[in-house]
């Protein structure tokens, strides 16, 4: 099928030990989605994307989340979107293994968009 691309997200699911797991959806020249599998007590540092929105969807777990200083968590089958330039990260605080899905526009798309 050309018109479309089906991911089977729980079949791409993977753990190690020491760090997370970032699994590359698809980067397209507008759109970019990852997953990413935490087991306990694993986290991506908080960080930020200056230009693009951004969408986490829980898939499995809940992830812990710190957005601009406000502390959240993100249960299973919960999506949370935030502006672009939004300090963020994302912690697996519980016993049970987290798994969330990003997607924000390419940055390529943003280059020099609103800069003058």
């Amino acid at each position: 099928m050309d018109v479309a691309q089906v991911f089977d997200l729980h079949a791409l699911k993977a753990f190690a030990p020491e760090k997370r797991v970032r699994k590359m959806l698809f980067k397209t020249d507008q759109l970019w989605s990852e997953i990413a599998c935490y087991e306990p007590g694993q986290s991506t540092a908080m960080h930020t994307h200056p230009r693009e929105e951004e969408a986490i969807f829980v898939l499995q777990g809940t992830a812990n989340m710190n957005i601009a200083g406000q502390e959240i968590a993100v249960d299973a089958g919960s999506i949370v979107k935030f502006a672009s330039n939004v300090p963020h990260d994302v912690r697996n605080l519980r016993g049970e293994r987290c798994v969330i899905m990003f997607v924000k526009v390419n940055p390529k798309v943003l280059k020099g968009s609103g800069d003058g």
